[in-house]
């Protein structure tokens, strides 16, 4: 039997430095899934993080810093209502629900971020609820040297949706390649080549066929931090009709969001 298939759940405590890890943060209306990275730990800092958080938590890069250039420019109206953190790995895709991340400084000056899960073991993850972009551009998927011309609906960074206009020609019993692109101030490019598979297939409203299809968790990594840049574009966009809101210190997205997401290493943490 698959491994994979049997494992429903994980302890934090599972989550490595071979994970693929991204928090994705709902703020009313909107989600924005932001990719980290696990931090590395060196001998000592790995004893102090364990006298402070035992097997509660991870550390993780601070991912405030990681993406402050993109992020400080984005107006989140309101505050945080729910923290996740979404981990894929070699057992499949993860989620803890409702976790606090906090600030942590090591006695060497060292700051990371520690995710603290409100419970201890995740849950398998539907792939198909992971955060989606709206696309809607003609592009090319390629099949044994034939390339084949789709309507792409929608990706997420471990899935796409494309219409075949003509119906059915893409083979779903074999991997294919989409070729995604995007608009630029130059023209089309080409972002990269992905090796994805049909899922399901259903009649499209407007005529053709619609595929769900999942994409080759290879991918993962780059796809979370492609498609974590499309929101953050997306929300600037609609912030730039209403006024753009710095940052004052670029630290944190906001104040009130940098009191949920990066509490002080001076707060009180049950252990």
């Amino acid at each position: 039997m698959d491994k994979e298939k049997t494992i429903t759940k994980i302890h934090i405590s599972e989550v490595t430095e071979k994970a693929r890890i991204s928090v994705q943060a709902t703020l009313e209306n909107k989600k924005l899934e932001l990719p980290t990275e696990y931090a590395v730990l060196n001998e000592k800092e790995q004893e102090e993080f364990t006298t402070k958080f035992g097997n509660k938590g991870i550390p993780i890069e601070n991912i405030i810093q990681m993406w402050q250039n993109s992020v400080r420019e984005v107006d989140f109206t309101g505050s945080v209502s729910k923290l996740d953190l979404i981990v894929v790995n070699d057992q499949g895709v993860f989620q803890w629900e409702n976790i606090k991340i906090y600030k942590f400084t090591f006695s060497s000056g060292r700051a990371i971020h520690v995710v603290l899960p409100t419970l201890e073991e995740g849950y398998k993850y539907n792939r198909r609820r992971g955060v989606r972009i709206n696309i809607d551009k003609v592009m090319d998927v390629e099949q044994d040297d034939i390339m084949y011309s789709v309507i792409v609906r929608d990706l997420s960074y471990c899935g796409v949706g494309f219409v075949e206009p003509l119906g059915s020609q893409i083979d779903p019993n074999r991997e294919f390649i989409l070729h995604l692109l995007e608009d630029t101030d130059d023209g089309e490019r080409e972002v990269g080549k992905f090796f994805g598979r049909i899922i399901n297939q259903k009649e499209d409203e407007n005529g053709g066929v619609f595929s769900g299809c999942t994409i080759s968790s290879d991918h993962a990594a780059f796809l979370q931090r492609y498609i974590a840049t499309k929101q953050i574009e997306a929300i600037r966009g609609k912030s730039n009709q209403s006024g753009i809101k710095r940052i004052k210190t670029g630290e944190f997205w906001k104040e009130d969001i940098a009191e949920e997401i990066s509490k002080s290493e001076e707060d009180d943490i049950e252990e």
